[in-house]
């Protein structure tokens, strides 16, 4: 997990052509996804009606950036974004429109004034026939297409939900390899002299670390294992399968935590998860939080968190020991009964991680001094507690993402850390 000095600030474009029943359902079910409640999330807008005063067979409102005459040549929705992240809902309407064609392919041709990357994706067969450069990217491609009757879609539906669920895994694992991506390869482009939001340079794999107990937590890692590794375009850590005979077992799972290639964990908790050393050490040392510009004076000091996700395992009336480390973690029941819960966990925690790598990116645009510590988390006092300025009592304001802290939860802070205040990223000042 490396130190990020240059990373990207996407806001999210997702377009529709008017005609499409199936566009405006699936663009709510994005929104609802990458901005998960309380102000969590990139900002996402849409992009389908004619602009205001435009003929009916009109293109929507442009994109910040996009040269277009008239009173729309530019806009400033985007605020503190540097990287556009289009998602076209191509349809045979949209196709068929030479229009939209025409706006598409601007879009993806004219990028000298503002970092953007497409993401197509194909409703049906006659969306790769839209001309290139479109045509020529890696289309999203959710299954269970085409439905029956995509004008009368119901939300019970489990033709739709399969493909609400395989959009938003592709499209997330997508966002998460692009950010990270964006992140890891910045400072070394920059120095290069090249764009460090280059969209047409190959992002990193992402790798998600599996943590658990071999006593009595293999059999649901492994399914994830064998997700991760056979259904997506992710990387899984196995300690089973990387770990080489006659190799250093402690000093691989460091290196493997501590890589800039792991950008998540998932941690299976059952009942003797919490007794096994080498469960703890890696579980503590991935939830360390890191200082990505230490040494800096003057500044405040901005913190860096990976995400968890706690797999609940335990069966019966069984008993384990309380895991501090856990924090405020999420967390999910598993179940072999639900035939899905192996990509739900999956989809889940790279979507925290593309939270996570957002967050970080937001709060380092913000302007704070060095009475100001920012975090990319919801703060908990498991966390906040290997802060040094936090254990050191020192009278500190800490600038977190999202909305202010429940009542209950600003209460229980202001008791445990008296001389911290907690202000939410969209209070603090923007640059």
């Amino acid at each position: 997990m490396d130190k990020i000095r240059i990373v990207p600030i996407p806001v999210v474009y997702v377009l529709w052509h008017p005609r499409c029943a199936l566009g405006e359902v699936l663009a709510k079910r994005i929104l609802r996804w990458l901005r998960p409640g309380n102000g969590l999330g990139p900002q996402v807008f849409y992009r389908s009606l004619p602009a205001p005063d435009a003929p009916d067979d009109g293109l929507p409102p442009p994109l910040p950036g996009e040269s277009r005459p008239g009173k729309y040549a530019e806009s400033a929705m985007a605020k503190a974004a540097n990287l556009q992240v289009v998602v076209p809902l191509i349809d045979d309407n949209m196709v068929a429109d030479p229009v939209w064609r025409h706006w598409l392919v601007a879009l993806a041709t004219n990028r000298e004034r503002v970092s953007r990357h497409i993401l197509p994706t194909a409703l049906d067969p006659t969306a790769y026939n839209m001309p290139s450069p479109v045509s020529d990217q890696n289309y999203l491609r959710p299954a269970g297409l085409p439905l029956p009757n995509p004008s009368a879609i119901a939300e019970a539906d489990p033709g739709f939900a399969l493909v609400e669920r395989s959009l938003l895994k592709q499209l997330t694992e997508a966002m998460c390899r692009l950010l990270l991506g964006y992140s890891r390869r910045a400072a070394s482009e920059v120095a290069a002299g090249a764009s460090a939001l280059d969209g047409e340079a190959a992002p990193l794999k992402v790798k998600v670390f599996l943590s658990h107990a071999k006593a009595d937590g293999a059999a649901p890692a492994s399914r994830l294992r064998d997700y991760i590794n056979g259904k997506t375009q992710l990387d899984a850590f196995y300690d089973e399968n990387d770990i080489a005979f006659g190799s250093s077992f402690g000093g691989v799972i460091q290196r493997a935590v501590q890589s800039s290639e792991t950008a998540a964990m998932i941690a299976v908790r059952t009942t003797k998860y919490s007794s096994r050393p080498w469960c703890r050490r890696e579980l503590s040392m991935f939830r360390r939080p890191i200082c990505v510009n230490a040494g800096e004076s003057g500044t405040a000091q901005r913190w860096r968190l990976y995400p968890l996700l706690v797999v609940e395992a335990m069966e019966g009336m069984e008993l384990s020991a309380g895991i501090p480390e856990f924090g405020n973690s999420q967390v999910v029941r598993w179940t072999d009964q639900v035939p899905d819960i192996d990509e739900f966990i999956v989809t889940t925690v790279i979507r925290n991680a593309m939270l996570a790598s957002f967050h970080a990116a937001l709060g380092a645009s913000l302007q704070a001094g060095p009475d100001q510590i920012v975090i990319n988390w919801l703060p908990d006092a498991a966390t906040l507690l290997q802060i040094p300025a936090v254990r050191q009592q020192r009278k500190v304001e800490v600038l977190h993402p999202g909305r202010r802290l429940s009542y209950l939860e600003a209460t229980t802070m202001d008791e445990m850390f008296p001389t911290l205040t907690f202000t939410p990223f969209e209070r603090a000042p923007a640059p």
